[in-house]
């Protein structure tokens, strides 16, 4: 039995996407960088002053500004606000992840339910109000003044030498080598967290911010789960939408029309014949079609024999295909190997995160 589920094209939920920067934004302001400012200008490391002194001389940008492209469309334009809200994002991990883990901060709500937790600390997030326009040409203003802020905060930083530019550069072109590969570890931290996999399934975006993982430009993550009964295969009809922020470049064959007709009309056959996956006939086989407003990923089944895996090395059994449903997760023993499919290209390997 096969189902096909289709959502329609490019993007159309432009409220959904809005509001999706609106959450990132000011839970990662809130969460990630403000209380983190308070925290080291309490012990001392650096200062309000600090901060004044280095807001009034003229800063380097690592990073274009949103709406850079003068975009004129509204669909542009909230594009430009995911890209910035990304970089956002990414500079906030670069600089803390410079710091190291001993910046621990009193306003995390994960705290609450070890006792420490104090609503006095909360840090209050901004509303939003008007129309969908108004919206988007205020969030636009606030990512500015928001990498203001971080730009400010990390050259205070440098100037007292607890970090260096030298060592920042060098994260940003680890980053940049690496490319974006999230896909293991979101599905290693399912694999051994019953919570977290059931917070990925119902709610993507904010699952994703356990993990400190940008959200990309996501209007919504749709998250599925293969068992022992469904197997979900993921395809873009239209044109070859994909969640490349999290899953890295997408695979060449997502993109060939024959993957995208033949998926739909018979998909049991094309995992059989593209990727050497035989679906048994107990498993009812489900295709997605991933929009511009609803982009999916698969978690695979986890392989038997694992149980006593650490995560890092249960991010390695999974691959790219996994990822879409068009094979499954790697048996330890498999690690490193080369699968040789029926039209003579290597299966995706796996890579670190």
């Amino acid at each position: 039995m096969a189902e096909n589920v289709t959502h329609g094209g490019h993007m159309h939920d432009f409220e959904a996407h809005v509001r999706a920067v609106e959450e990132d934004l000011e839970y990662y302001r809130a969460k990630r960088l403000e209380p983190r400012i308070f925290t080291l200008i309490r012990r001392g490391v650096v200062s309000f002053y600090d901060l004044l002194k280095v807001s009034s001389s003229p800063a380097k940008s690592n990073t274009s500004e949103p709406g850079d492209g003068h975009e004129k469309d509204l669909a542009g334009r909230i594009r430009a606000l995911e890209d910035g809200l990304d970089d956002y994002v990414r500079e906030i991990g670069l600089v803390t992840g410079a710091l190291g883990d001993s910046v621990d901060v009193v306003t995390e709500d994960s705290r609450k339910e070890r006792g420490d937790y104090d609503e006095f600390f909360r840090i209050a997030k901004k509303g939003r109000g008007g129309g969908l326009e108004e919206r988007v040409r205020s969030l636009g203003e606030d990512i500015k003044d928001y990498r203001k802020l971080l730009g400010v905060f990390t050259r205070a930083l440098m100037q007292r030498g607890v970090l260096s530019e030298e060592d920042l550069n060098q994260r940003r072109d680890a980053m940049k080598k690496a490319g974006p590969w999230y896909g293991g570890k979101i599905v290693a931290r399912a694999w051994v967290d019953p919570g977290f996999k059931s917070k990925l399934i119902s709610q993507g975006r904010e699952a994703l911010r356990e993990l400190g993982i940008p959200p990309g430009r996501v209007g919504k993550l749709g998250v599925l789960e293969n068992t022992e009964s469904v197997h979900n295969v993921i395809v873009c009809t239209l044109c070859s939408c994909y969640p490349y922020d999290l899953l890295g470049d997408t695979p060449w064959w997502y993109k060939q029309e024959i993957y995208k007709q033949r998926v739909i009309a018979n998909p049991r056959a094309v995992l059989e014949e593209m990727f050497g996956l035989e679906v048994p006939p107990h498993m009812e086989v489900r295709v997605h079609d991933s929009t511009s407003d609803v982009r999916y990923v698969v978690i695979p089944r986890r392989p038997k024999g694992t149980e006593r895996m650490k995560e890092q090395e249960l991010a390695q059994l999974v691959t790219i295909d996994s990822l879409i449903g068009a094979g499954e997760a790697l048996h330890p023993s498999e690690v490193g190997k080369v699968k040789e499919t029926e039209w003579g290209h290597p299966k995706p390997r796996p890579r670190d995160y």
